[in-house]
């Protein structure tokens, strides 16, 4: 079932591969509709952060000046992103959400994606079954990592890298070598979790009720 899935695509590189992390942050929800507005990421290689990246985005639509004056437009960040990853697994907390909206910018600029990509809501639901919420600051907090600014794209990239890189070694002590072994086995982890969540879509009338929400 998707909603078990940690690592998406096949791939037999170690677990202790080199990766980046990375967040969005976006005028709203919807991919198709909405855009982005800012993107941040790391590298990380041999489990320490080497590089980082970081561009506000125009989205193209009515949003605070002050936010994207001077800004690129979304192909060409997208684009700077793209570069910045190479060939490297991403790795993202709720990844479907951000991987839903560089697939749509990719596409609509030409683009070619097509990563590995791995989610830490998943392994940290399978590892740290004490926790009842799974919020990127909540499960943070609970595993000691540092203080950051939460919904700002760079920030949550970097402690988004910190989580994977923390919860790795109790992968490979439940006998997890590559990515794959990594996915199947949060799968079997969670297979049981009465916690586990469901697909459900949610409708607001306006932008009140989307704030609210």
């Amino acid at each position: 079932v998707d909603d078990l899935l940690a690592v998406h695509g096949e791939s037999n590189l170690p677990l202790d591969t080199d990766f980046v992390g990375f967040d969005i942050e976006t005028t709203g929800l919807d991919s198709h509709i909405h855009r982005i507005t800012e993107i941040g990421a790391v590298r990380v290689e041999g489990g320490v952060v080497t590089k980082s990246f970081q561009t506000f985005v125009d989205p193209g639509m009515p949003i605070p000046p002050e936010i994207v004056y001077g800004a690129p437009g979304e192909a060409e960040a997208v684009r700077a992103f793209l570069d910045f990853v190479g060939d490297l697994p991403l790795v993202a907390h709720n990844a479907a959400f951000d991987i839903g909206f560089i697939t749509a910018a990719a596409k609509r600029s030409g683009l070619a994606f097509d990563p590995v990509y791995i989610d830490t809501l998943p392994i940290a639901q399978a590892l740290m079954k004490q926790l009842k919420k799974f919020k990127l600051d909540i499960v943070s907090n609970a595993l000691g990592l540092p203080d950051f600014n939460h919904h700002r794209a760079s920030d949550d990239a970097a402690v988004c890298a910190r989580i994977f890189t923390t919860l790795r070694p109790r992968l490979a002590d439940k006998g997890a070598k590559t990515l794959s072994d990594a996915g199947e086995l949060v799968a079997e982890l969670r297979k049981n979790d009465a916690r586990r969540p469901r697909h459900i879509t949610l409708l607001v009338q306006n932008k009140v009720g989307l704030k609210n929400l």
